[in-house]
This record gives C-alpha cells, sequence and structure tokens, in this order.
C-alpha cells in the first residue's frame, strides 16, 4: 500500500473543510436556523442531531484516509473526531445563542439605552464578532496552544483594558493625579487573570515568569494606550460635531418655523386691511372703525404679547380697542349702559402684557344680556407706581344650552396664577360677587 498524495491528502483536507463549511451553512442559515426563529427549539435540535452524526463519520473516514498506515486507527480517530465534531458544533451554537442574544437586544433594549452606551454595546458586539472570526480557526484548524491561549486570553484582556481605557478612565482628565495610578491598577486588574494565565502556561511555571508577564503588560499597555486616546479623540470630536450641527438645525428650524409664522398673520392682515377699504367704501364708518381696532389688536396679540414686559400705555391701548371692539355690537341696545375711565398715562411704566384684558373680557362676557338691563363700569387709575383697575358689572344666568358656562372664571384663575408667579407680594385681588352683580378691584405696584 502506497501513499497518493491526492486520495491520502488532497482530497481529505478539501473534504474537512468542506465540511465545516456545511456544517455551518446547514446550522446557521438552513433549517435548524428556520427553526430557531420559529422559537422551535426541539426540532431544531433534532434537525442538526443527523447533520453531526454525518459529519463524525465523514471525519473519521478523512483522518483514516490521511494516515492509512497507522495501527489501530479506526478506534482511535473515532474518539478523536467526534471530539472534533463537538467542537465544530458547539462552535455553531455558540454562534446561534450569540446572534440571538444580539437580536433580542437589541430589539427590546437598544432604544432606551443613552448614546454612550449604545456606543459600547457596539463595540462589544463588533469585538465579539471579531474574535471569533479568529479564534475560530485557531480551535478548528488545530493551530499551536500558544497561539490559541494568545486569542482565548491575550486579546479579551487587550479589548477590555482599550474599553475602560475609553469609555471610562479617559472621560476623566489625563492631567489629573489619579489618571495614571487608576490606569496601573484597572490595566493591572484587568490583565492578572488573562495575561498572567498565558503568561504562566507558556513559562511552565518558571522563575521568568513575572518578568514575561511585565513584558507582556508593558507591550500591551504601549499598543492600547494610543490607540485608546485616538479613538477618544476621533469620537469627543465627532460628538462635538454632531451636536454643533444639532444646535445648528434647531436654529434652523426655529428660523423656519418663525417666518411660517409670519406668513399666515401677513396674509390675515392683508385681507382685513381689503375688507377696511371696502367699508370705507360703502360708507360703512363702523364697521372700518372696528376692522381697523381688530387688526391692532391682532399686531399687538403677535409681537408684545410675546414679551416678558410691555409698556403700560401700550396694554392699555390694546384694552381700550377690545373695549371699543366690543361695544360696536351693544351700541344698539338701550338697556346697556358701558362707563369707562381710562386716562392718559404720563411717564413710562412696564407691566406684563394681556394682565389687565381678563378682568374686563370676564365683564362683557358675563355682563351683558342682550334681553335684560345689563350695565359694565371700568375704572383705571396710576397714584405713583400703583395701577388700579375697578370693573363692576351685572351678572346674567347662564342658559343650560351655553357652551360657556362651564368655563366660567376659568381667565380669572390664569390670571391668579401668573399674578402669584409674576409680581408675588405685589399685587391685590379683591373679588366680590352676588346673584347679580360682580365687583373687581385689582392693585399692582409697577
Amino acid at each position: 500500500m502506497y501513499f497518493d498524495i491526492l486520495i491520502n491528502y488532497f482530497i481529505p483536507e478539501v473534504c474537512w473543510y468542506l465540511c465545516v463549511y456545511l456544517s455551518f451553512m446547514w446550522v446557521a442559515i438552513s433549517l435548524p436556523n428556520r427553526l430557531i426563529n420559529e422559537r422551535k427549539i426541539g426540532k431544531a435540535i433534532v434537525a442538526i442531531l443527523p447533520v453531526f452524526i454525518l459529519v463524525w463519520i465523514t471525519l473519521v473516514f478523512i483522518s483514516f484516509y490521511k494516515e492509512p498506515f497507522k495501527h489501530g486507527l479506526a478506534i482511535t480517530a473515532v474518539f478523536t473526531e467526534f471530539k472534533t465534531a463537538i467542537n465544530i458544533f458547539g462552535l455553531l451554537t455558540a454562534y446561534q445563542v450569540g446572534k440571538r442574544t444580539v437580536i433580542w437586544y437589541r430589539a427590546n433594549h437598544q432604544s432606551n439605552l443613552s448614546r454612550e452606551n449604545r456606543i459600547l454595546f457596539k463595540d462589544i458586539f463588533y469585538f465579539v464578532f471579531f474574535w471569533l472570526l479568529l479564534l475560530v480557526p485557531a480551535v478548528v484548524f488545530h493551530v499551536s496552544d500558544a497561539v490559541g491561549f494568545f486569542f482565548l486570553l491575550v486579546v479579551p484582556g487587550a479589548f477590555i483594558n482599550h474599553t475602560v481605557l475609553v469609555h471610562w478612565l479617559l472621560k476623566s482628565k489625563v492631567k489629573s493625579p489619579l489618571f495614571w495610578p487608576q490606569l496601573i491598577i484597572v490595566s493591572l486588574l484587568v490583565s492578572a487573570p488573562l495575561i498572567g494565565i498565558f503568561t504562566y502556561m507558556g513559562t511552565r511555571g518558571s522563575n521568568n515568569w513575572p518578568s514575561v508577564f511585565m513584558a507582556f503588560w508593558l507591550g500591551q499597555q504601549m499598543l492600547i494606550m494610543p490607540l485608546a486616546l485616538a479613538v477618544f479623540s476621533h469620537r469627543k470630536n465627532v460628538e462635538s460635531e454632531i451636536s454643533n450641527l444639532r444646535s445648528g438645525l434647531n436654529t434652523s428650524s426655529a428660523n423656519l418655523q418663525f417666518l411660517r409664522s409670519q406668513v399666515n398673520p401677513h396674509f390675515l392682515f392683508n385681507a382685513l386691511n381689503t375688507l377696511y377699504g371696502t367699508a370705507l367704501s360703502e360708507n360703512a364708518e363702523k364697521t372700518g372703525e372696528g376692522i381697523q381696532k381688530l387688526g391692532d389688536m391682532m399686531r399687538f396679540m403677535l409681537h408684545e404679547n410675546m414679551q416678558d414686559k410691555i409698556a403700560l400705555s401700550r396694554e392699555l391701548d390694546y384694552l381700550t380697542n377690545y373695549i371699543d371692539l366690543q361695544n360696536l355690537r351693544i351700541s344698539s341696545s338701550p338697556d346697556i349702559t358701558i362707563d369707562v375711565a381710562i386716562p392718559a398715562i404720563e411717564g413710562y411704566y412696564q407691566i406684563a402684557p394681556m394682565l389687565l384684558i381678563p378682568f374686563v373680557e370676564n365683564a362683557y362676557k358675563h355682563g351683558i344680556s342682550l334681553r335684560e338691563r345689563s350695565w359694565i363700569n371700568i375704572s383705571v387709575s396710576l397714584s405713583g407706581n400703583e395701577l388700579q383697575l375697578d370693573v363692576y358689572n351685572s351678572v346674567h344666568t347662564h342658559l343650560a344650552n351655553d357652551p360657556e358656562r362651564e368655563h366660567s372664571g376659568i381667565g380669572l384663575e390664569n390670571v391668579k396664577q401668573r399674578l402669584l408667579h409674576l409680581y408675588p407680594q405685589r399685587h391685590e385681588l379683591v373679588i366680590r360677587q352676588t346673584t347679580k352683580e360682580f365687583f373687581i378691584h385689582f392693585t399692582i405696584k409697577l
């Protein structure tokens, strides 16, 4: 019996690699993978088992053809290749478990993670992926023990050191006196279990073990520290750029919203001007006056109302326009009496916008009836920096179907809250009400 390079080497080698590849395709892509997706784990195991036996038998035949001259090979190959088949399918199972874990975690938890934790998770995922790409050939292809333990122990230790540096230590100031002690202690704690085992097994416990360990540790730090600094600086620059872009985007969005908000008001103002011109051409002076006052009120709402403080004279102008506009609709009713005393203001005083109007609005809302006698008395006075507003009006019971019935008093409650917030200990509000009358006395120090 002679050695044939084709039969005893080339074909067995090709069959061996093909066996590993087809095993991966079966477990990771074909029927078992589909069954695992459907959570039919028992059926997936049943589907894997016959392929495992087939691979085991194939590996035994491959071993026999690679060493046909070795006596007692058949029995030895059965046990040896069973271990090889276990290694192959064990790695494939680990691959499936890892893949399912990543898919589950990303589906259920990643959206709740902060940006920093998402980056950490992605770093770990990519490391495990590429680490397995290196580790699987080392196990399957029977590399030397030194290379295998290097991938198994030293590489994970280096990654953990890198991760601790990038995601923890470098976030504190490098110039801090605690940085270097923390770096040395943490890296030693990480390296001792992994690099220590590797160097101990490599030196077989000789007296050179500590020096070999320190050499590996220092070499690791010399490689990892610059890499970690580069990665940290790059990510910091990227985050700064993203922050600037977001700030610019928010500014652009705000400007766009502002421009959009200007379009509709200008359209309405143009429409009001058209109506005003039409009213004048038809000699409807009161209608034109009402449209003009409405336009002034809208400008006030769009501009002054957005400010924290406005001139008291502008607030009183708005109040006067509101009263005049309301009086237009009731001017033909003889049973309604409106008395208004709003003097011209000398000097410059400031007040929060829309602070007086709710009291007057409340009087027109609840004090006017077109069927009964009604009255409203409004008086404004200024003494020094103390402003007083008195509103006295009739009260009429709301009908059951009046939509304003359930909203009565909401405006006044809002004003009370604003006063407590804007003018604490600087205002006085007295409200008196009977079944027929409603009185408000409001004092504020400007």
